[in-house]
């Protein structure tokens, strides 16, 4: 009886060559030197970690568990960009076997092959696979935890994996009552998931907040998220609030954001508490305008377009010829326009299986758990192995009727590429500053003042103030033309930043040191 190893082999290969393919001419180039926003405090709290500061953000604002192994890692091969993109693609690499092995356990050997080899070419899961960023461990955990459920619910060690699961990202504090009520294992059994979640909280009472017992993000992010600014799209930092006293260890716009509207020295969750009052406050007073914009999540939350956060995967296609060609722009948006050809077939399979049963709950649940924030190709990725594991065994059974229905579904898929697209290039993070500054680091100044200058006209294309680090751009590119010698030059770009932020104190700063009658 063939067991399915050759097949595991294989798309493992797959994976690898994918990963080497998308990645190599990343961290080859300045911007894969250059770790970007979420990437960049991994790194450092990794560090940190690696050098037995274990609890150094301790009560945390975000959720410990995956600098902490970042840590670990490094501790034993050394810190780094590279590095810590090994990790990531050990991740992706055992996730890739993962849903192998759970394909062949509860569908058939053709599906389990489609379904693995589907996500180990999925480019955007291939992109985060190659930074230091949460997802990679994420989906593990979640995948890991979900195959051991559906053979042995009884056991403590899928629910110690949830449990690990929700302190790499809290929202999947959701799936325990789903899965409790999906796989109605005995008590004794699901309260191993206290183990890992209990241990943060007692971490967090030690070091002086009670109130926190993962992290205390969620606050801030419900804000960003449902807030009288939200877009239900980009990830933003508030603004128009005066600036934090003191220094952190590294400075997160969104955490020093968070803090600046309330005194000194309040706790985390009283932070978290203010935003999410503010944002209830806002809902309650909005009821319609709240209900369109959750309306609007949804709509990007099902188009196959990937909403730029942290790092940009259509961007990412200027670096690596391979990522332009597995994440493709809107309206032909690969790789989320797999899952509409799909659809079709897969409703039209009747009855669900209890296993399908299980992956979509999962699927769905974690995208309720998305509805209060925000719509990203980050935050929407770890539904993918769920809809893979639903939707591929499911079209296979029906597989003609499927072939002769993808036309529709891919029609309904790039007709909301196209609704969702143009959010591309006003949402998310403002890669063209990133590379900027990645470049500028590098010693390659002509490449930075022309990124910076993207840059600019990014997020001045944005109507609704959020800036996106357009101010950031104008004050690097004065910085430029004073190291250069122009100080016309630098007058004209600190003086446009200040037109843009007229809070911007280092552009004020530098004005006042340049023309001293400036006031």
């Amino acid at each position: 009886m063939n067991n399915g190893r050759s097949d595991t082999a294989l798309v493992l290969l797959v994976f690898l060559a994918a990963w080497a393919g998308v990645n190599v001419p990343v961290l080859g180039s300045p911007l894969g030197h250059y770790p970007v926003v979420d990437a960049r405090w991994h790194m450092l709290w990794a560090e940190a970690v690696s050098n037995g500061n274990l609890f150094i953000y301790a009560p945390f604002f975000r959720a410990p568990l995956y600098p902490w192994l970042l840590g670990g890692w490094f501790a034993l091969f050394g810190p780094g960009v590279v590095s810590g993109a090994l990790l990531s693609m050990a991740a992706g690499a055992a996730t890739t076997v993962l849903l192998h092995r759970t394909g062949l356990a509860f569908t058939s050997r053709g599906a389990a092959f489609l379904v693995a080899a589907s996500w180990a070419v999925w480019g955007t899961a291939l992109l985060y696979q190659g930074f230091m960023l949460i997802e990679p461990l994420y989906v593990l955990l979640l995948c890991a935890t979900f195959s051991a459920l559906c053979r042995r619910p009884d056991s403590p060690a899928p629910w110690f994996l949830l449990g690990l699961s929700c302190v790499a990202r809290p929202g999947a504090v959701l799936l325990l009552p789903v899965s409790i009520l999906l796989f109605r294992p005995r008590v004794r059994s699901w309260t191993a998931w206290f183990i890992p979640v209990l241990s943060i909280w007692a971490v967090n009472m030690i070091s002086g907040d009670p109130g926190t017992v993962i992290s205390s993000q969620g606050g801030i992010n419900f804000y960003v998220g449902s807030g009288p600014d939200a877009d239900g799209v980009t990830a933003f930092a508030p603004t128009g609030h005066r600036e934090p006293s003191g220094e952190l260890p590294y400075v997160d716009n969104v955490w020093a954001a968070s803090l600046a509207p309330l005194p000194d020295g309040t706790s985390p969750s009283g932070v978290s508490s203010y935003w999410t009052r503010l944002t209830l406050g806002h809902i309650s007073s909005h009821p319609v305008g709240s209900l369109t914009l959750l309306c609007r999540k949804a709509l990007f939350l099902v188009s196959p377009v990937e909403i730029p956060c942290n790092y940009d995967a259509y961007y990412m296609g200027r670096i690596s010829p391979l990522a332009g060609v597995l994440v493709t722009g809107p309206p032909f948006a690969f790789p989320g326009l797999i899952l509409w050809l799909l659809l079709p077939g897969a409703l039209l399979a009747g009855r669900a299986g209890e296993f399908e049963k299980r992956a979509m709950a999962w699927a769905l649940t974690l995208a309720v758990g998305l509805a209060p924030f925000f719509i990203t190709a980050r935050f929407r990725l770890p539904l993918i192995p769920f809809m893979l594991l639903f939707m591929v065994p499911r079209f296979l059974r029906v597989w003609k009727r499927g072939l002769l229905m993808a036309p529709l579904g891919a029609a309904i898929g790039v007709g909301l590429a196209v609704l969702t697209g143009p959010a591309v290039e006003t949402s998310g993070v403002n890669m063209p500053f990133h590379d900027g500054m990645a470049n500028y680091s590098s010693g390659n100044r002509r490449e930075a003042r022309s990124l910076f200058m993207q840059a600019w006209e990014r997020a001045s294309a944005r109507i609704d103030g959020v800036d996106l680090n357009g101010t950031d751009a104008l004050y690097n590119l004065g910085v430029m033309d004073l190291e250069d010698g122009d100080r016309a030059g630098a007058v004209f770009w600190f003086g446009k930043a200040l037109e843009w932020n007229p809070a911007h104190a280092p552009s004020r700063e530098a004005l006042r040191n340049l023309t001293p009658e400036w006031q």
